[in-house]
């Protein structure tokens, strides 16, 4: 009879050779429609093909997010760009690796009544948006853009929360929305009475939600990081060609979600995600034109992205 021990080493060394990768995603909020391509992919064994398992973990925003990336808490992250430049600048060791909104949600919301088309009729209008809204931190860039002096408004400060009540109450001419989900909330409240002048068609157009990593971990682990990056990027591209398996694989992860609403948000998530305008092309990826001011070489990369995966139409 063979020794067993001998065996068994071997058979230990072979299971630790191919043992998965555990990497923990720190989620920018809890599990929402955004993320359904992430647990699409997990459901799909897309991770595991890949050699990688990857543990989900709620946030409470984008700086909640980082912080615990930066502190080694996870490997990955999902935040706001402009929060992963920020978080460089005070020399935490994250970088951003794929742009899961290519196209900014940024919007200003008003009704039929008084409508905003373009950037000329925001002129002596009141601007629902609290003081750090991203809308109301970027107007300076915005009325400059669009020849608007930047006094010409008027901001009231208010929450997302209460917004499309001063909107219907008349408390506000407009409502600045910096937050994709939030468009269902204003669809179900004013459905054809709504008008929104979308920053992405106008501009400023800034990258949205993206996916961030660790600095020193992808150094220390470059093909498990790369392995997960295109596993997240198939996932994203799967749903943004036919979502809605993914919001059903998001709402077998959890239970508590209403499959309706994430419907709802992936509907508004979907264009942001793959906008007509980067159809054809690789996706996640950060166009230099549109980043040049946000994506210095040591913020942003698309070496880890597979460009093969294409965004559809």
């Amino acid at each position: 009879m063979r020794p067993l021990l001998p065996f068994l080493t071997l058979l230990s060394f072979a299971c630790n050779a191919y043992a998965a990768e555990g990497v923990r995603l720190c989620l920018n909020w809890a599990p929402g429609a955004d993320h359904a391509p992430i647990y699409f992919a997990r459901e799909q064994g897309w991770y595991a093909d890949a050699n990688v398992a990857v543990d989900l973990l709620p946030g409470g925003g984008s700086g909640d997010a980082l912080k615990k990336l930066a502190s080694g808490e996870c490997e990955a992250a999902i935040a706001d760009l402009s929060a992963v430049r920020a978080a460089r600048a005070s020399g935490k060791d994250v970088v951003a690796v794929m742009a899961v909104f290519t196209d900014s949600p940024l919007a200003f919301y008003s009704l039929a009544e008084q409508p905003v088309l373009a950037p000329k009729d925001l002129t002596g209008k009141r601007i629902a948006g609290y003081a750090t809204d991203p809308p109301r931190r970027l107007w300076p860039t915005f009325a400059r853009d669009h020849g608007v002096a930047e006094n010409a408004v008027t901001w009231v400060d208010l929450p997302n929360n209460a917004k499309v009540a001063a909107l219907e109450r008349g408390e506000a001419d407009v409502a600045a929305n910096g937050f994709y989900h939030h468009h269902v909330e204003y669809l179900d409240a004013f459905g054809d009475r709504i008008r929104i002048l979308w920053w992405r068609d106008i501009g400023p157009n800034p990258v949205g939600n993206v996916l961030a990593l660790s600095r020193s971990w992808l150094a220390a682990h470059t093909d498990a990081a790369r392995a997960f990056v295109r596993s997240t990027q198939r996932g994203y591209a799967a749903c943004a060609a036919a979502g809605e398996s993914c919001v059903a694989a998001l709402v077998a992860a959890n239970p508590h979600l209403n499959a309706d609403r994430e419907r709802a948000k992936w509907a508004a998530a979907r264009p942001l995600v793959a906008p007509p305008r980067r159809a054809g092309t690789t996706l996640g990826t950060f166009d230099p034109q549109q980043t040049a001011l946000d994506c210095p070489a040591d913020t942003c990369t698309n070496e880890l992205l597979d460009p093969a995966v294409i965004s559809p139409r």
